[in-house]
């Protein structure tokens, strides 16, 4: 039999176990992962139970790539969905605000889903452990990696090895002949470092903010909010049961403050910043300018400032445009979760693979997390890598056929990238805090609010449809 090695058991490296050991019966594929223990195998009726920290947004792509790994998270409960989005200014008056029917789907559809890390990666890990030619080595440090091999270690059961003065545990050394690498191994990933893959990286510095919070309702609203502030968004993703996913994307020294306030301090400032609506548009002062230009600026400022105010009512009432009224987030009214702080940069290797060893996931790019595309690109990667693979063994090729590998590494660098770029352009323009950028998002979002084109558009990416 071929072998196939996987080195990393997070999500994007799981869902990949599974196509590939459904997809190739003849070869054995195997998945390193460093964490000696297994997710927690969470039912998919259990609402009782609180949801755990570590979530992700999946749009319909990814949903539809898991069913086919056999995990539905449609039938599921555990799982919060969002049929509608509202992103706004703390700087502007201006907002966003689209759902499902700006795209034509029917009222059971929805523009994405929350899930728990633990949910998808537990049940996967026993969807796996049902297919016979898949593999799940826990525990597995790998130390080094070539173009047709992986070397690692793991523990040793102490219990069924001689005794030892030691303390420490004692390792096993293995070695796996791979006809094909895939490094599925995160952010850190030892399988590009190793094969020295090109890496570009660039610190937003900033940090994001993860925790669980419960509002005062236990029912739970089917919006995802984000308000843009000059420090980064502040998103409240939707749950179930009343319980929502804040990811706070902040310069570093607000976040430490956040992270170590009081639990009602925290709630006090999530709430004064979710909770506030549109802002009217205010522009510097101008005291920096003579006072002859100084008063020049100031009246043009209140012309604007009167135009940019003006559309932004006019852009509130539901029966202009494709307009929809603005929607005021839930009182949040508990800490469900410790606080956890996540550093936040922008990388990206020049190729996908080298080879006989490919990168999906964050092993080959990591994006800000204000969109909520991290998983949703690792996951594509994925798809995209099973269906080239499985183009070349169709005709007679082999799993590692160089051009099917290229061609994932071009069609997923393509995409990515202009994700990435749309990313990064957003951070820029809502940092920014001079009167010309203002203006300009202020009245951007505005007619974006009012185009049905637009947010038709708009939707659909969230949804991960062309």
């Amino acid at each position: 039999m071929g072998q196939i090695s996987i080195v990393g058991g997070g999500v994007v490296g799981l869902t990949l176990l599974t196509r590939l050991a459904r997809l190739l019966p003849s070869h054995t594929i195997t998945l390193l992962d460093g964490s000696p223990k297994s997710a927690p195998l969470l039912s998919n009726s259990d609402t009782a139970t609180q949801p755990t920290i570590r979530t992700y947004a999946l749009n319909k792509a990814s949903v539809e790539t898991l069913s086919k790994c056999g995990l539905s998270i449609e039938e599921s409960l555990r799982k919060g969905e969002y049929k509608s989005m509202q992103v706004w200014d703390s700087k502007t008056p201006s907002y966003l605000k689209f759902d499902v029917s700006d795209v034509g789907a029917d009222t059971h559809s929805s523009l994405g889903v929350i899930v728990e890390d633990d949910y998808i990666c537990g049940n996967l890990e026993k969807i796996a452990s049902n297919l016979s030619n898949a593999k799940i080595v826990k525990g597995a440090q790998v130390k080094k990696v070539t173009s047709d091999s992986v070397s690692y270690s793991t523990p040793v059961d102490k219990t069924s090895s001689s005794s030892t003065s030691s303390s420490s545990t004692p390792n096993s050394l293995n070695s796996l002949d791979s006809d094909l690498i895939v490094g599925a191994d995160g952010f850190n990933s030892t399988v590009r470092t190793s094969l020295n893959f090109p890496l570009t990286k660039i610190s937003y510095g900033r940090t994001a903010l993860i925790s669980t919070v419960k509002a005062d309702s236990d029912e739970t609203v089917g919006t995802a909010w984000q308000r843009f502030f000059p420090g980064g968004p502040l998103a409240l993703l939707p749950l179930w049961g009343g319980y929502y996913s804040i990811v706070w994307s902040t310069t570093n020294d607000h976040a430490e403050a956040l992270a170590e306030a009081s639990p009602s301090d925290f709630l006090s400032t999530v709430n004064e910043c979710i909770g506030g609506g549109p802002t009217p548009i205010k522009f510097s002062d101008g005291s920096f300018l003579p006072p002859p230009l100084k008063s020049a600026k100031n009246l043009l400022d209140d012309l604007v400032g009167t135009m940019v105010n003006g559309i932004s009512l006019i852009n509130m009432n539901e029966k202009f445009g494709n307009s929809k009224r603005f929607e005021a987030p839930p009182m949040i009214t508990e800490l469900s979760s410790p606080r956890f702080r996540l550093p936040l940069n922008l990388q990206h290797v020049d190729t996908y693979h080298s080879s006989s060893v490919v990168l999906v996931g964050d092993a080959a790019h990591s994006v800000h997390p204000m969109a909520g595309q991290g998983l949703n690109l690792g996951i594509a990667d994925v798809e995209c890598l099973v269906k080239c693979i499985e183009s070349s063994v169709t005709t007679g090729g082999a799993v590692d056929d160089e051009y099917a590998l290229e061609r994932y590494s071009n069609e997923r660098r393509k995409e990515v990238l202009k994700m990435m770029g749309g990313i990064h352009a957003l951070h820029h323009v809502f940092k920014e805090e001079n009167d010309l950028v203002l203006t300009g998002r202020a009245l951007g979002m505005s007619l974006i609010n009012m185009s049905g084109t637009a947010k038709r558009s708009l939707a659909r990416a969230a949804m991960g449809e062309p």
